[in-house]
Parts: C-alpha cells; sequence; structure tokens
C-alpha cells in the first residue's frame, strides 16, 4: 500500500493556498512532512491531547473553518471516540479526522488490539469514512463537503 503521509501534506499546501478556513490540527506528529505546510498555513500542533483536537475542531467548523485533524488512528479514534461521535459524526460537522499508522503494527500502544479496527469503532456512526489508495483518491476524500474519517 502506498505511504500517503506526503501526498497529504502537499495536497493540503495546495488547497490552504485557495481557502483561507482551512487549517490543520496535528497531535504531536507529522515530522518531517509538515514543516512546509506549517510555515504558511494555519497550523496547531496540539500535543498529545486528541479529545481537545476533536473539540476545538469541531467548535472550528461550527464557525465555518475546515479543520483537519491529523493523528495516530488508535489516539484519534479510540481516545477521543466520544468526540468523534458526539462532536463530529452526531452534529455533523465538516471535520476531517486523519488517522495514520493504522497499516502496520507499531507497539501494543499504538495499534488497537487483536482483530480490531478504526473501522469496528465507526461502523454505527453517521462518518464518512475513506480509505484511499492513490494521491487522486486522497484528494477526493479531503474535498467531501462534510465530516470524515480519513485513513492514510
Amino acid at each position: 500500500m502506498q505511504d500517503l503521509r506526503k501526498a497529504f501534506w502537499d495536497i493540503m499546501c495546495e488547497l490552504a493556498q485557495k481557502d483561507k478556513d482551512i487549517i490543520v490540527i496535528t497531535g504531536d506528529l507529522g515530522y518531517s512532512f509538515y514543516e512546509t505546510y506549517a510555515k504558511k498555513y494555519p497550523f496547531i500542533n496540539a500535543g498529545c491531547a486528541e479529545q481537545s483536537m476533536v473539540g476545538i475542531a469541531s467548535g472550528m467548523a461550527r464557525m465555518g473553518k475546515k479543520p483537519y485533524v491529523y493523528s495516530g488512528s488508535i489516539f484519534l479514534i479510540a481516545r477521543a471516540y466520544e468526540q468523534v461521535r458526539d462532536d463530529v459524526a452526531y452534529n455533523n460537522t465538516n471535520v476531517k479526522l486523519i488517522g495514520t499508522g493504522a497499516s502496520g503494527f507499531l507497539g501494543f500502544t499504538h495499534n488497537l488490539m487483536g482483530t480490531e479496527n478504526e473501522e469496528d469503532l465507526l461502523k454505527n456512526l453517521p462518518l464518512k469514512r475513506f480509505y484511499p489508495k492513490s494521491k487522486q483518491e486522497l484528494k477526493k476524500a479531503l474535498l467531501t463537503k462534510k465530516g470524515a474519517y480519513i485513513r492514510l
């Protein structure tokens, strides 16, 4: 499977250049990928605070901003599940949740256990889910008009 992390940041630079309402919030990861974006466009490195990131992004979306929350899948979905469910999915806010690292084993603290994956947690929520395999599919997912989960 193609690593789409660099493609994500390249696309975000392209989109943010045209749309001043876009902002990226990261959970203390993405180093060596996000530096170009962070120098030019709205960017928050919130540290290990996924629940807060999702809540803040939802508030921003309700104010007309277009937040993209970038973090490890396990932390973004499992740790912030209540905020993903209530603030993004049930309130239909335009927040894009970008999950990384779900396709490889990064240790027990960085993966869902056993056969679980983020789909198990998200399948009953009214939230679009994308699993892009190319830069073109990723760009299409990033441009969706509603809240979504996008796995890189």
